[in-house]
């Protein structure tokens, strides 16, 4: 039987090794408060104060580190009105293919999942797009070519 000490300790190495495939840094974190749990363990075996030790050590860390990991990482939060794209020019970046629930549009350096608005078009990759709506997580665009240039490229 493993004993709460070495689950947290288990955990928190877990976590902590789980960050290097991760692209933030978060859950490095929460491997501490696993440590800081297994410590509270080892002296206290109280599943109600490990747990505590857990959250607040981690929320603590979490919250008092953000700025910082934000600096690091040089990463800023950016909002996007999805009204403000609507209309813009894209670059298709993956063939967009209706039928197989394809295609993929960059727009003012964002990527986003995309869909033409007729079924049977296909649009190739590098193709300009203009972009028509947005629904939910993905946009539904139209070439900027006619139609049949596009399915003279096809033939």
């Amino acid at each position: 039987m493993i004993t709460p000490v070495s689950f947290w300790i288990i955990l928190g190495v877990l976590l902590m090794v789980l960050e290097i495939f991760t692209p933030t840094f978060f859950v490095f974190w929460f491997g501490l408060g696993s440590l800081a749990a297994a410590v509270v363990a080892y002296f206290y075996e109280n599943t109600v104060f490990e747990l505590l030790t857990f959250i607040i050590v981690s929320g603590v860390l979490v919250l008092s580190t953000r700025k910082l990991a934000k600096k690091i990482t040089g990463e800023e939060v950016r909002s996007i009105n999805v009204d403000e794209i609507v209309g813009k020019e894209a670059i298709v970046m993956e063939q967009i293919d209706n039928k197989i629930g394809k295609g993929v549009v960059k727009v003012s350096g964002d990527m986003w999942r995309a869909m033409s608005y007729d079924d049977d078009i296909v649009i190739p990759q590098g193709e300009k797009v203009v972009i028509e709506k947005v629904e939910g997580a993905h946009v539904v665009v139209k070439p900027l070519r006619k139609t049949s240039d596009l399915e003279n490229l096809d033939g």
